[in-house]
């Protein structure tokens, strides 16, 4: 925000809502508006004469129907009369569009007041008017039949005040808040629509969102003053009434419109996805929200109030269920769920190397949003989930940065070999910890906040959520190869522990499956575990390359950390089944294609040649299957359906896998890029590296049989 204009950061926003029964917003194309917009004589002003008619001492002024006039930046849809000239307009909490409002006479504006903005009953204060006067303030259905092509509003329409010529802090915030959200709302599953709504000039209507279909659409537009200047950026949500959720259930805010304050672009992420796709309300951020049928919320907080405050934090979310009472959460005593964020307290930190740390947390007594002790009533039992989870194989958690309204996926780290046993006697079960190994990144949101917690702080975490099938891909293949970048090592640990110690995957011999691991750091003092004459031979080279001391500092305290001892133990227990080969950007060592081949074509006593080709439909060993899946979440497909590649009762099926786990840059160096669509990442198809590996190969090359999943 420049110099000398300042915003009130400290004061109670909750409440800070006019009172108004309807919103109307002109589609003006434009955001340059006057300061009064009525006095705006540029051409055409329907803001003008709507408050002529039921503005202030207007004819149909009713100080308990207040409606709002704004200017907004959408544009008006185009009429295949062109030389009408016409205006377009959205009704709010009406969710109504009225496409083509001709500006030819007066009679249009009287219509529109007439026959949708008026009240359908009068306040109990009217009785005492005569009965033309109460007819006369009542709305006329008669009239909405003069008006053409009104129609439902299905997209999630976001407005942000930019009204510069009002006052310049809604100016700044304006254009920079509209594109933030049409940069990450697709990345939330949302098509941000753009342009007239009604093109008549085309043979199809522009695209507007029809319930059930995907993507769900979205719109982002500026609008004139809406009060609150000092608290910039203001911005209303309005969720249209047919909205679903992501499993096609209705969307708990559907109907409604929020009006938050002091929303910046770092809040952007955040917003889109607690209230936009998981309906809670950030109560930081509220100043109140109007209902479908036009009720006005302002609750405020309180001890006695159903707002969910997230102590310690100090974020608040006001879960949308019972905020405006739609429906009531599920019973869930398990200390973690996929729905709300639960309150983990940390152990244990411990630094492996001058970037890197583990963080240990076990769920501690405060539940989870939205409700009330079950959760913390099950601090100290065993998270079903999380055993689940870890059965499963790979997955990860949501921690969210409170501050920021954020939330990342971290993949926890598999026990120590040597953790106690679980009830039936799985080795290295530890249900009541999660170990996380978290690099702090410059400019890092979350590892910067991650990194300032210490023992005894609370962090809040939602999920698991559960990735890939990893034994079930895998099926009667032996191979799995793992490039990881950095602080992915820790999903291919997970794979290791689900291959290696599954009672399912073999004994502690050569006649399991195997894992290859190619770790990529950038400094060589994050190469954990690397054996001390690797590190002599390192050092020599790196003396060469001048980068002796990195070289020579990795085994400052990095080499007696428990994720070290932890990879170690792991060589020790599988020699033939667990192998890990370093690389070090400073000592110019890097993952190449020789590399990546001879971790593919590594003999095993089961030979993958016995492997019948994949068939192209098998939903779990088709690579052109895999291509297009929306995500990794095997879990949630249809467990029943059978892989269809194996033909006779000698035959196996089955595909080695690699997988790419890392920073984005490393995947799409390695594998190409993953593609956002529906909200999630698919696959895609494999490029980088291993793509042009696969393209070289080909066909009885060692490269069949092979899935390539991007983590």
């Amino acid at each position: 925000m420049p110099e000398g204009l300042e915003l009130d950061k400290e004061g109670n926003l909750n409440g800070l809502i006019p009172n108004y029964a309807e919103q109307v917003l002109v589609c003006t194309g434009k955001d340059n508006w006057t300061s009064r917009i009525e006095d705006d004589d540029g051409g055409d002003n329907l803001a003008a004469d709507l408050k002529e008619l039921i503005g202030r001492g207007g004819v149909y002024s009713d100080p308990f129907h207040n409606v709002s006039v704004l200017n907004s930046s959408f544009p008006s849809s185009i009429s295949r009369r062109p030389e009408v000239q016409t205006t377009s307009a959205y009704l709010l909490p009406s969710f109504k569009y009225v496409p083509f409002l001709p500006r030819v006479s007066f009679d249009s504006v009287q219509a529109l007041v007439r026959g949708y903005l008026l009240p359908e009953k009068l306040h109990p204060m009217h009785h005492g008017l005569s009965p033309i006067h109460r007819d006369r303030l009542l709305r006329k259905e008669a009239y909405q039949h003069l008006l053409y092509g009104v129609q439902d509003v299905t997209d999630v329409l976001v407005l942000v005040c930019g009204h510069g010529g009002r006052d310049m802090r809604c100016g700044v915030m304006g254009p920079v808040l509209q594109k933030e959200f049409e940069t990450k709302l697709p990345r939330a599953g949302f098509d941000v629509l753009r342009g007239p709504m009604v093109d008549e000039r085309v043979s199809a209507p522009a695209l507007s969102g029809t319930v059930g279909e995907s993507p769900r659409t979205a719109r982002v537009a500026q609008i004139s003053h809406i009060g609150g200047h000092k608290y910039a950026g203001n911005v209303i949500i309005y969720l249209p009434p047919t909205l679903k959720n992501q499993t096609g259930n209705p969307h708990p805010l559907a109907g409604h419109g929020i009006w938050y304050g002091r929303i910046e672009p770092k809040h952007v992420e955040g917003l889109i996805r607690e209230t936009i796709v998981s309906g809670n309300v950030i109560r930081d951020h509220f100043r109140g929200a109007i209902r479908h049928d036009r009720e006005i919320l302002r609750t405020r907080p309180s001890k006695k109030s159903s707002l969910v405050f997230l102590g310690g934090a100090g974020l608040c979310l006001l879960a949308g269920l019972s905020l405006f009472g739609l429906a009531g959460s599920e019973s869930d005593r398990d200390v973690i769920n996929k729905s709300t964020f639960s309150a983990f307290t940390i152990t244990s930190r411990e630094q492996v190397s001058p970037t890197a740390f583990i963080l240990t947390v076990r769920a501690g007594a405060g539940g989870s949003e939205g409700r009330g002790g079950g959760a913390a009533a099950a601090a100290h039992q065993q998270s079903a989930r999380i055993r689940e989870a870890w059965d499963h194989g790979l997955w990860s958690v949501e921690i969210k940065q409170p501050q920021l309204q954020i939330a990342r996926h971290y993949t926890p780290l598999p026990p120590p070999i040597t953790a106690p046993t679980g009830p039936g006697g799985e080795r290295g079960r530890e249900d009541g910890e999660l170990r996380f190994l978290i690099r702090r990144m410059d400019g890092g949101e979350m590892s910067n906040y991650l990194s300032r917690l210490d023992v005894g702080d609370r962090v809040w975490l939602r999920g698991p959520h559960l990735g890939f099938d990893v034994a079930r891909r895998l099926g009667g293949a032996d191979r799995v190869v793992f490039l990881a970048g950095g602080t992915g090592v820790a999903p291919a640990l997970q794979v290791a522990r689900r291959l290696l110690l599954a009672k399912d995957a073999g004994r502690e011999d050569d006649h399991g499956p195997s894992v290859s691991l190619l770790w990529a750091n950038r400094r060589g003092v994050d190469a954990l575990a690397r054996e001390t004459k690797k590190q002599q031979q390192t050092v020599l080279f790196g003396r060469f390359w001048g980068s002796s001391e990195a070289a020579a500092d990795n085994g400052a305290g990095a080499e007696s950390s428990s994720l070290s001892e932890q990879i170690r133990e792991l060589r020790r227990r599988y020699p033939g089944r667990f192998s890990v080969h370093y690389f070090v950007d400073e000592e110019w060592s890097f993952i190449g294609a020789r590399d990546v081949v001879a971790a593919m074509g590594a003999p095993r006593a089961r030979a993958s040649s016995r492997l019948v080709p994949p068939a192209k439909e098998c939903p779990w060993h088709s690579a052109t299957a895999l291509e297009t899946l929306p995500n990794d979440d095997d879990a949630s497909r249809d467990s029943e359906s059978p892989c269809v590649c194996a033909r006779a009762a000698d035959e196996r099926a089955g595909s080695n896998l690699l997988f790419v786990s890392g920073p984005e840059g490393f995947i799409e160096a390695y594998a190409g890029p993953k593609r956002w669509s529906q909200g999630g990442a698919m696959q895609g198809p494999v490029l980088g590296l291993v793509g042009r590996l696969m393209n070289k190969e080909g066909r009885g090359g060692g490269m069949d049989n092979w899935l390539v999943l991007k983590l």
